[in-house]
C-alpha cells in the first residue's frame, strides 16, 4: 500500500510546480489541476473578470456562464473543437487588498493553465 501512494503522489496531477508570471512578477503554485495566484493590489474583482472574459473570448472560447460581484467571479469557456480540452473555470475573489485567481482546465493542463495566466496578466498589464 505505502509503494502504491508513493507511485500516486509522484504523478504530475499530484505533484505541486510553482513559477513567476506577468511582468510585475506573479508567483502561481499549481497543484492538482489548479493554478493558484495572487494579483497585486489595483485591481477588482469585476475588472480581473472582465479581462478574463476578452481573453478567452479572442482565443476563440464560448463563454458558459459569467458572474462579478466585488467579493467574487466565476467564468466557465467552452473550448472549440479544434483544442485539445473541454472548459476553462476561472474563478476570482477578493482577498484582503488583492484579487486571488484560480484557473482550471478540464481535462487538467499546466502549461495550458498558465498561458491562460499570462494572457490575463498581459490584459490587465501586470
Amino acid at each position: 500500500m505505502a509503494g502504491a501512494l508513493s507511485a500516486c503522489q509522484s504523478m504530475p496531477a499530484l505533484r505541486e510546480s510553482r513559477a513567476w508570471h506577468g511582468q510585475t512578477p506573479i508567483y502561481a503554485t499549481y497543484r492538482f489541476g489548479l493554478l493558484h495566484a495572487e494579483l497585486p493590489p489595483g485591481h477588482s474583482v469585476q475588472t480581473v473578470m472582465a479581462a478574463t472574459r476578452a481573453v478567452l473570448y479572442r482565443q476563440g472560447h464560448i463563454i458558459e456562464e459569467a458572474s462579478a460581484t466585488p467579493q467574487g467571479g466565476k467564468l466557465i469557456a467552452l473550448a472549440s473543437r479544434e483544442l485539445p480540452y473541454d472548459k476553462i473555470k476561472v474563478t476570482t475573489s477578493f482577498e484582503g487588498a488583492g484579487v486571488l485567481i484560480t484557473i482550471n482546465i478540464d481535462p487538467a493542463e499546466e502549461n495550458r493553465s498558465r498561458i491562460v495566466l499570462e494572457s490575463i496578466l498581459e490584459a490587465l498589464a501586470l
